[in-house]
């Protein structure tokens, strides 16, 4: 693997921490999309409501749920604010999807009157969406769901998988289910976001709780159980990587076919499976980077990437319908991101690691990132400390005593 031990210099761990500190989205705008979302569940269960008696709960998932959101790159993107509503008291024997997504729909219309938003609620395949023109660069992407732990239950079974993975599992809507989109089926498409939020919370457990104690200590809640700091409360060396890869990943797709560009949440699995507990961010990246691709199974000649809550589901699944193009794209992008984090990695100082990681994050994240880190007071030290040349040849990814270039798992042409 990449090294993670004395050969990483003190210059790229500074780098690191500040181009983390400027991705990182600012606390007040998670209490800005918590603040939202819970007035979205109020709305719900007012005394006016059309499903109030549904009993439905909103919840977050995505990105701010699992604390990786990323600032965008320019004031005239949105943040993506991804909600769940589960109408508890339906199941699929009560109702068809497209009625499902109907009734959420017209209270999304209401609540847009209601709370002054102008424009019209959207649709995509599977969700409804809020678009805010306050100025808060939101978009919020409600999802209409249904309880789904007994069939989630038997789907587990059959592949002799933990049967609490079924938690929270949800049976969701998709307009594209033609055959069954208008019809009263048990046959929905599944999802378990608050399954995924569980495994991704275990697999950096230590570190994870060992921030929420700090964050409860700083708040003088020194009695209070970790368990109830929310995960985007704090942010471990996990989230801290997965945002780096996140914007690494949007720079090297930017010019290319959007078809291509590697999703969020095959990133996220990947880069979480590889985590080992590393406690730094940047002996983090070296991991994933190192280890990523060996979570990719081969399943009779397709690509998996299995959901951790769901074995039958692939979040690959969209390589099998361009599977030489969005495979290659994967590694590629691999590729491009262990030379350009590998070739840096022993760096003393901290500026020539900026310089030669613009190319992969952009001008503008470097030069933020370059400008907290001169108003620190490491930058004095990493000035200082022996640079290596700027003009220095990449000496690539190093895994132990010996250079590797990445390769594709047994079974990838």
């Amino acid at each position: 693997m990449m090294n993670t031990g004395a050969g990483v210099g003190y210059g790229y761990n500074l780098a690191i921490e500040k181009l983390v500190e400027e991705l990182a989205v600012p606390q007040d705008r998670f209490d800005q999309a918590e603040s939202r979302y819970k007035d979205l569940g109020e709305f719900l269960h007012r005394d006016e409501s059309k499903v109030r008696d549904y009993d439905p709960e909103v919840y977050i998932q995505g990105s701010f749920a699992l604390g990786t959101p990323i600032k965008p790159t320019s004031a005239d993107e949105d943040y993506d604010l991804d909600i769940v509503v589960a109408f508890r008291s339906l199941s699929k024997t009560h109702i068809s999807q497209a009625d499902l997504r109907h009734l959420l729909k017209a209270e999304l219309k209401a609540y847009r009157k209601a709370r002054g938003i102008q424009n019209e609620v959207g649709e995509s395949r599977r969700c409804c969406t809020l678009v805010y023109a306050d100025g808060a660069q939101f978009h919020m992407d409600v999802l209409p769901a249904v309880p789904n732990e007994a069939n989630m239950r038997a789907v587990l079974s059959s592949y002799l998988a933990d049967a609490a993975l079924a938690d929270g599992a949800i049976a969701i809507t998709d307009s594209d289910e033609t055959a069954t989109y208008h019809t009263i089926t048990d046959d929905w498409p599944r999802s378990n976001p608050r399954g995924f939020a569980s495994w991704f919370k275990s697999r950096q457990i230590e570190q994870l709780n060992e921030r929420r104690r700090a964050f409860l200590d700083a708040q003088g809640k020194v009695t209070a159980s970790v368990e109830d700091v929310p995960v985007f409360r704090v942010r471990t060396p996990l989230q801290s990587a997965i945002m780096i890869l996140k914007r690494h990943r949007d720079e090297w797709f930017a010019d290319q076919d959007p078809d291509l560009k590697v999703i969020s949440i095959i990133l996220t699995t990947l880069s979480t499976h590889a985590y080992g507990g590393e406690n730094r961010v940047s002996d983090t990246i070296a991991k994933i980077l190192g280890d990523m691709h060996l979570a990719i199974e081969d399943r009779n000649g397709v690509s998996w990437i299995a959901n951790p809550t769901d074995p039958s589901e692939n979040f690959a699944d969209r390589w099998e319908t361009c599977p030489k193009d969005r495979r290659k794209a994967f590694f590629n992008w691999l590729e491009a991101a262990r030379h350009q984090f590998g070739a840096v990695q022993g760096f003393s100082d901290a500026n020539i690691v900026l310089n030669e990681l613009t190319g992969g994050l952009g001008d503008p994240l470097i030069e933020a990132a370059r400008s907290r880190m001169s108003n620190s007071a490491g930058s004095r030290a990493a000035s200082v400390a022996p640079a290596a040349a700027a003009g220095a040849s990449a000496p690539g990814l190093v895994f132990g005593e010996e250079e590797r270039r990445p390769t594709e798992p047994k079974g990838f042409g």
